[in-house]
């Protein structure tokens, strides 16, 4: 569940072109939201987003609050604070707690073909941002929430061949980790293109591989290298007049001791697999206004990747077989002013298998929910 960075994915091919940042460079946002819904879960999270907690009044989403320094010799550094929901989960998942969160902590060296990136960093996987203000969309997609890590901590390589042709190494400790858990690491590849150098048409196709633990420490998973994760992630986008088209492909396999999937048989490990697509289409009407639309489908076999939502792991949890599908369509509308935006959407989520109402409603049973989601932000 990710952090995103996708600024440096359509950047990939003007690393050797970019030119000398200034000394010291601020840079900020901030975006609130309110959600109504039309049904009331157990702990009274929206169903199906459990990111976006169970607040219907208006709360802060996020704030985030960066610099980046130029060093001199090609080295530069960046750090980028993160509070706010998005900041506690941005730490949740790291596996550390409280509100302010410490998405990126880096230093980068620049050449005229290479870019090498040290600490902890985002992601390069996915649509959308940790930011929200940099998102198309008003709420977070099922990939965001499901099929995506936020960030990681370790190395990362950019070699630039071509304007078009750009490829990345990766190694870090683990997905959204902090600290190491020493039973091995997480190695990725990618490669990227640049359609006739341009940065708003590109795709990027990646590979991951490594090893990822349910706790760090003692409460890790035995075994020299943990339980055994692998990745594979596709994105686009093409850019043409005043229309935007992003697509993601997720697809991921992972291996579960047998006491940790329910329905297991035997003492061999379990290969839990989840697979998600995509789509998300902007409209520019004019200066000022935007239409939106966002189409996405998730597959979770053992419902290892769904079971994030307390109302789909009160029903099935992780279990062998789980067959679990999830859709969601959103339609909404943008207005900005200068920096400040606002967003409108409407968005139906639904799953194959029926779920409960909460202690709040009659509980009667549910496969789909319906929402709207208003979003008041900013950047500079």
């Amino acid at each position: 569940m990710r952090a995103y960075l996708f600024a440096s994915v359509i950047g990939c091919s003007l690393v050797a072109q970019a030119p000398e940042p200034s000394a010291l460079k601020w840079r900020g946002s901030i975006w609130i939201s309110g959600v109504a819904q039309d049904r009331q879960t157990e702990d009274g999270s929206v169903a199906f987003r459990p990111l976006e907690g169970g607040e219907y009044g208006f709360g802060v989403d996020g704030l985030t609050l960066g610099a980046d320094a130029n060093l001199g010799a090609g080295w530069s550094a960046r750090v980028t604070l993160m509070g706010g929901r998005i900041g506690k989960l941005v730490n949740q998942f790291s596996g550390e707690s409280g509100a302010l969160a410490i998405p990126e902590a880096q230093l980068v060296w620049t050449g005229k073909q290479d870019k090498l990136t040290i600490g902890r960093m985002s992601t390069y996987i996915g649509m959308e941002f940790t930011d929200g203000a940099q998102d198309i969309t008003a709420s977070r997609g099922l990939l965001f929430t499901y099929a995506a890590p936020f960030t990681q901590v370790g190395f990362a390589w950019r070699h630039t061949f071509t304007s078009a042709w750009s490829t990345d190494v990766f190694l870090f400790n683990g997905e959204d980790r902090v600290q190491d858990n020493n039973h091995g690491k997480t190695v990725g590849v990618g490669l990227n293109y640049n359609h006739g150098g341009a940065s708003d048409k590109f795709f990027s196709l990646s590979a991951y591989r490594g090893a990822e633990q349910d706790g760090l420490g003692v409460n890790a998973n035995t075994g020299a290298e943990g339980r055994k994760r692998d990745r594979l992630s596709a994105l686009g986008q093409w850019v043409w007049g005043s229309s935007t088209l992003q697509g993601e492909f997720e697809y991921g396999r992972e291996a579960f001791l047998p006491s940790a999937i329910a329905g297991t048989v035997g003492t061999k490990n379990v290969n839990a697999d989840w697979m998600g697509l995509g789509l998300i289409y902007k409209q520019q009407i004019n200066a000022v206004w935007a239409l939106f639309a966002r189409a996405e489908y998730f597959k979770d076999d053992a419902g290892v990747r769904l079971n994030g939502d307390s109302t789909i792991a009160a029903a099935y949890g992780a279990t062998l077989n789980a067959d679990l599908k999830a859709t969601s369509f959103t339609l909404g509308v943008e207005r900005k002013w200068g920096a400040t935006f606002s967003r409108f959407e409407l968005r139906q989520d639904a799953l194959n298998k029926d779920l409960t109402e909460g202690a709040a409603g009659d509980h009667k049973a549910f496969r789909n929910g319906t929402s709207a989601t208003l979003s008041f932000g900013a950047s500079f």
